[in-house]
């Protein structure tokens, strides 16, 4: 006959080694790294040059391959003529930039990493800082606004062999991906250019739908988030 001590030590191991279970299962996102690294993205950065104060965001989308390198550079949005010489600063230190890459368990993966960079400039003070998600209200809201967003594994793009090539058209597919970084809800909303064949809309849905995710985190843990990820050609 078990004791009743040592029933309660064998159920509290259980319910440890279940926890441990599930959070080992999860990935785990991309970050930054070390700050004190040698190619810590943000010291790679050069403030521009600029003419009196300034603040400015710059949203840009990265792929992060499995070694922790950007692919060729990072691809910024432009919002008005300020902005050049910023997207260019940050542009420039992609290519030298390492990160610490996303892995599921003791594989490393490759991951679209959408980001944004913060200038600001007060005076002779200058700050930079990266935040790796896109600043969608909602998730600020509840996390703050340096959570890590949510995180897609990319591999075999299903959209990019139905979709128009060449056509300057863009997609926004907006999702919920949970805390096990399962994406669900899909939506679509037309950003620019020509309006994609319905062929080429489910594919998108396809693709995010079967994608695997890093979910959110916040300071460690994992969180359900709102998604965004543009499509385009």
């Amino acid at each position: 006959m078990i004791g009743k001590s040592l029933l309660q030590r064998l159920i509290a191991l259980i319910a440890l080694f279940t926890v441990t279970s599930a959070a080992n299962a999860q990935m785990t996102s991309a970050t930054l790294g070390d700050m004190e690294a040698e190619k810590y993205f943000v010291t790679l950065i050069q403030f521009p040059e600029t003419h009196g104060d300034a603040n400015v965001t710059i949203h840009c989308f990265a792929i992060l391959k499995a070694n922790g390198r950007i692919e060729k550079q990072a691809g910024c949005y432009l919002n008005n003529n300020w902005e050049p010489i910023f997207i260019e600063a940050v542009q420039k230190a992609s290519k030298k930039a390492e990160l610490v890459p996303a892995r599921d368990g003791k594989k490393t993966k490759k991951v679209g990493l959408m980001f944004q960079v913060e200038f600001i400039k007060t005076g002779d003070e200058q700050t930079i800082r990266i935040y790796l998600n896109t600043g969608i209200q909602e998730n600020v809201d509840e996390y703050g606004a340096e959570h890590i967003g949510a995180q897609r594994v990319l591999g075999k793009e299903a959209w990019d062999k139905v979709c128009p090539k060449h056509a300057g058209w863009v997609v926004l597919a907006r999702a919920h991906v949970n805390d096990q970084g399962v994406a669900s809800s899909v939506t679509l909303g037309h950003g620019s250019g020509i309006v994609p064949t319905g062929t080429c809309q489910q594919a998108i849905v396809d693709t995010i739908t079967s994608s695997q995710f890093a979910p959110a985190y916040v300071d460690g843990i994992a969180v359900p988030s709102s998604y965004v990820e543009p499509f385009g050609n």
